[in-house]
């Protein structure tokens, strides 16, 4: 299953001014809650996550309530936490507590560590939330051979117990997919996987396409950017710059405060140890921001 683009991203020229995209308003924080540690070795994961990986280490509880008291402050609405593998970290229950007084929480998760027992703790901290958790899974095919050659062995059919142990307990799940065919099939690819969903009993099912960043690991498996591949001035002359996910959300990580969660091992990702010194404009110099613009992508569900 090839994850690069069939349809390859125009080439565009380069100018002399970077745009910046302004902060309109800070709506949505994400936590790298699982750092780069994950149980998965993807082979096209952007940050390259697995077992080894810990040049961003989980964040602690107490990390994760300085933030949240900030994100009160400014206006934060919905919160999402990513990783590495947020299920790997043994603070989770404790961190999901803590988010849920503020907001909704996003969980982005590989689904293999979805467990009974796990998923009961699930439904005892749902009980008592004063705001809704939601569950966003990965897989990239719907064939498991296919999906466990991208994602590793034996992974399809852990993370379908995990959906289907969410289901259970009543929780929906979206289906995030990244991309490996071109954007017209998508119509097609939406509707085999709310099929799948629903054939698994999975309630209120939706679907998250995500294309291929060619960094990380794609870029060893796949190919890297070509260095005109940015946006330019010429990018947004009939798309609001605003439609980017960064003028509307940071990312906090356990090394400081990040623009969005593509560029956590960028350093010119980095914008500050606090939000607050997070919120100014951000120059669109890196070519992730250029994969964003041209394929309209948001890392949020909606």
């Amino acid at each position: 299953m090839n994850l690069i683009p069939r349809n390859p991203i125009p080439s565009q020229p380069q100018t002399t001014r970077t745009p910046e995209v302004p902060m309109a308003s800070l709506d949505t924080l994400w936590l790298q809650i699982g750092g780069t540690f994950c149980n998965l070795a993807c082979t096209h994961c952007f940050i390259s996550c697995h077992p080894q990986n810990f040049n961003i280490p989980m964040m602690t509880l107490a990390e994760v309530k300085r933030y949240l008291e900030e994100s009160k402050t400014l206006g934060v609405k919905d919160y999402y936490i990513t990783g590495g593998e947020v299920f790997l970290n043994e603070e989770i229950f404790e961190i999901l507590e803590a988010i849920l007084q503020y907001g909704p929480c996003n969980i982005l998760t590989n689904g293999l560590l979805l467990t009974p027992k796990r998923v009961e703790r699930l439904v005892a901290i749902r009980e008592k939330a004063r705001h809704r958790m939601l569950f966003r899974v990965s897989l990239d095919s719907l064939d498991e051979k296919e999906n466990d050659a991208i994602r590793g062995e034996h992974s399809f059919r852990l993370a379908l117990v995990g959906i289907r142990n969410l289901a259970k307990a009543g929780f929906s799940t979206h289906l995030t997919m990244v991309r490996g065919w071109d954007d017209e099939e998508d119509p097609v690819w939406e509707a085999r996987a709310l099929d799948f969903l629903r054939e698994n009993k999975v309630p209120e099912p939706a679907v998250k396409f995500l294309p291929g960043f060619l960094m990380g690991e794609l870029a060893e498996t796949g190919r890297p950017y070509h260095e005109n591949e940015r946006v330019t001035e010429q990018c947004f002359t009939n798309w609001p710059i605003t439609n980017l996910q960064c003028a509307t959300s940071r990312m906090v990580t356990s090394q400081g405060v990040y623009v969005c969660p593509i560029l956590v091992e960028e350093n010119e990702g980095r914008m500050g140890q606090t939000i607050e010194e997070s919120l100014r404009p951000y120059p669109l110099k890196h070519s992730a921001c250029y994969t964003c613009r041209i394929s309209g992508m948001s890392c949020k569900s909606d």
